[in-house]
């Protein structure tokens, strides 16, 4: 469950920028979600990934809930929760999006595209999240900023660089190729958590006492082991879990 719960907060949090990136002129930039490219031996997956002409933007976003104080000294990552810490080393978000950036230049480099500049930015998408940091680490705000801040954050890096570094054909081909070259995850929920299919509850399952196979009767679903109906459309949850292993 725990997992679980990681993932639809991910979930959630990608689709909040949406709203902030919907502000943006669409002819100008494009975007890409989840996209997932390989350099050299290793895949890199990025979030969102935004490119206008004059540079490439790495968006990472994270759902995280609390008060987030970024701690220069110990290099770590404290939240707090109902008061409640809990520490996160050499902030793990810092380092995923600087190794994405050298990544993504070494995949640029590897498909002769010029030279583009490579930013990111790290979204707290929950807009109640506190970011906080000592007073030395004032540059935080540079590269972590509340999903609302996006659009003003993006038009202020297009105004800091003065002439595009791509052309409109250099853009074209890049997002040509980036779709060409885009893998999907090869991932399974069995091997992850050394599962079989006979470790599955096969066929429609009970509402009411959830551990029994349903049978279709009469245009509804009939339990046997407590008689009793369930929903006409039982089936459809059933259908979205067969869907997701």
């Amino acid at each position: 469950m725990n997992d679980l719960k990681k993932r639809e907060a991910g979930y959630k949090g990608e689709c909040s920028i949406d709203f902030p990136l919907s502000f943006l002129e669409p002819k100008n930039y494009f975007i890409f979600h989840d996209l997932r490219l390989q350099d050299q031996s290793r895949f890199f997956q990025l979030n969102t990934l935004l490119i206008p002409k004059k540079f490439a933007l790495i968006i990472e976003v994270k759902n995280m809930a609390g008060s987030l104080y970024f701690d220069p000294h110990f290099n770590q990552l404290i939240r707090t929760i109902e008061g409640k810490e809990t520490a996160f080393p050499d902030p793990i978000m810092i380092m995923q999006v600087s190794r994405q950036e050298s990544q993504l230049t070494n995949w640029f480099l590897k498909n002769v595209f010029p030279s583009l500049p490579i930013l990111s930015l790290i979204v707290i998408s929950n807009p109640q999240t506190v970011i906080r940091t000592a007073p030395e680490n004032h540059k935080l705000h540079y590269k972590v900023i509340h999903r609302d801040a996006l659009p003003a954050k993006i038009n202020q890096m297009e105004h800091s660089l003065t002439e595009p570094s791509f052309s409109e054909k250099h853009l074209k081909k890049a997002v040509r190729v980036m779709n060409k070259h885009h893998i999907d995850a090869d991932f399974s929920i069995l091997e992850r958590y050394n599962l079989t299919e006979k470790d599955l509850i096969q066929g429609v399952v009970c509402e009411n006492c959830k551990g029994n196979q349903l049978f279709r009767r009469h245009g509804t679903w009939l339990c046997f082991a407590i008689n009793a109906n369930n929903p006409v459309k039982q089936h459809i949850s059933m259908l979205y879990e067969i869907i997701f292993i």
